[in-house]
């Protein structure tokens, strides 16, 4: 009887032992500053955050670049994030407001992440993720992107240090830090001039579009000073806008025109002899008007310069400045560039995500950003015959 009993209360124990670990772990779950990743996709998940763990030095680690290009007109914000094929998932994210940050939504990666360890990735890893946003809008119609830039053709202090003795803030933790912070695009310009912004990716640098329903900025780095100008084409891929761009050079070479691989292109920018994105340029400039229609108008537009057109033969003009690197400059004629560009539709051809490193380009996402109603519309790994629609309410 003694040893019934005994066996009895031991049982109720265990049982109230377990229902405490399932309250602990429950509690624990209910914790958790995000939601698990909901993929929608093949290389594409959706997440919440109510909190994560900001890291301004964001970027100092990762070691690849990416080309990008994008366009405002209107109300849309149009954006593409050109990668190499890898086997990396994307994350559209939604950041809830706090005291002392905005809500946002928008696209980030963590880009050492294979598809098939999404579903266990460390808590540590995503609670870090929001810090490698490549671009979003916040909840009062901030929106902002980073492209690359040949940071080689300039001074490589521009790497160092903008702002020498003021707060560290990586390159690429500013799309980030702008939507977290900002009220307004010129907001965003001054907070971030008051920021010392470093980094970039061996001979890159990063420049930023930022835009709210008001006005839109092109923000560059140069020479060791953050430049930022809201007069501008309203169009970035990768080369730099605000390079001299007042100066008498700067105002007879667009009306002239600068010959790059053999073409000649005027209203342009100066361009820097590793300027890259220059036929990009000109197919969002030629179609601009496109993009300020509707959402469906602005993705119809950057899937114009979707980047996997760079390794097609029928594409006119050809896109030579995708390859500007190292020997080869826009001042090249077309038949130097001839060995880089056959490698690159060789390895096309191949659509394997496993050669790495210089594997092919191609676009992981189109981003739409609706400044006024601070949704986004997206497509992505170059499938335009769907779309996915996110809201920030």
């Amino acid at each position: 009887m003694k040893q019934h009993k005994a066996q009895s209360q031991s049982r109720g124990c265990i049982f109230m032992g377990a229902l405490l670990f399932v309250f602990m772990l429950s509690a624990v779950v209910q914790a958790s500053p995000f939601t698990a990743p909901k993929k929608l996709a093949d290389y594409l998940y959706y997440m919440e955050y109510t909190d994560y763990v900001p890291d301004l030095a964001t970027g100092e680690q990762v070691k690849t670049g990416f080309a990008c290009s994008s366009v405002r007109n209107g109300n849309f914000y149009g954006r593409n994030l050109d990668l190499d094929y890898a086997d990396v998932p994307e994350f559209a994210i939604k950041v809830a407001e706090k005291e002392g940050r905005y809500a946002s939504i928008g696209m980030a990666a963590d880009l050492t992440l294979k598809s098939h360890e999404v579903d266990r990735i460390s808590e540590a890893r995503l609670l870090a993720l929001p810090n490698m946003t490549f671009d979003g809008i916040n909840e009062n119609g901030v929106a902002m992107n980073s492209n690359v830039v040949p940071v080689i053709d300039l001074d490589f202090a521009t790497l160092l240090s903008t702002n020498y003795g003021k707060p560290r803030l990586h390159a690429l933790a500013v799309v980030r830090y702008v939507l977290d912070h900002a009220k307004s695009a010129a907001h965003g310009v001054e907070l971030l001039k008051n920021m010392d912004i470093y980094g970039g990716y061996g001979t890159w640098g990063i420049h930023w579009m930022l835009a709210d329903e008001k006005e839109t900025y092109i923000i560059e780095c140069i020479d060791g000073e953050l430049v930022a100008r809201n007069d501008t084409d309203n169009i970035m891929t990768n080369f730099y806008v605000n390079y001299a761009p007042n100066t008498p050079y700067a105002k007879h070479i667009a009306k002239t025109g600068q010959t790059v691989a053999g073409k000649t292109y005027k209203g342009f920018p100066i361009l820097t002899p590793h300027a890259c994105g220059v036929e990009r340029y000109a197919i969002l400039k030629e179609h601009y008007a496109e993009g300020g229609k509707s959402a469906v108008g602005m993705a119809h537009l950057m899937e114009r310069v979707k980047y996997t057109q760079m390794y097609e033969a029928a594409t006119e003009p050809f896109w030579y400045t995708e390859y500007t690197e190292g020997n080869l400059t826009i001042a090249n004629a077309p038949m130097d560039f001839k060995a880089a560009v056959q490698f690159g539709i060789d390895t096309y051809k191949l659509h394997d995500r496993n050669i790495q490193p210089n594997n092919f380009w191609q676009t992981w996402h189109t981003a739409v950003y609706d400044l006024t109603k601070r949704t986004l519309r997206l497509n992505i790994q170059e499938d335009y015959s769907r779309h996915y629609d996110f809201e920030l309410d």
